[in-house]
């Protein structure tokens, strides 16, 4: 299992080698800035963004600010509702 720091950075693990690993700490980074009482391992693959209790601002917010670190550009129509976070890593990790 990973660990992770208080603002969802892995440590003492591979995550950040693994494919996604640098996508999913970032997501857990803003989902942790914004919802403060999220727990960064709460922010699983199976899980959405919506189900962890982000609204539809909030949710935006967060992608703007992964594709801001990641310096990718994910056009909108690509993002859908009920997304979970494993297929927004995979699409991040499209267009990285």
């Amino acid at each position: 299992m990973d660990r992770t720091d208080a603002t969802g950075t892995a440590y003492g693990t591979t995550a950040g080698n693994e494919p996604g690993g640098a996508v999913l700490a970032a997501i857990r980074r803003h989902a942790v800035a914004i919802l403060p009482d999220l727990r960064p391992a709460d922010i699983v693959p199976e899980r959405t963004l919506a189900e962890l209790g982000l609204n539809s601002v909030d949710r935006s917010e967060i992608v703007t600010n992964v594709m801001d670190d990641l310096n990718v550009f994910v056009p909108i129509t690509e993002f859908r509702q009920a997304m979970p976070v494993g297929d927004l890593v995979g699409l991040f990790e499209r267009y990285r």
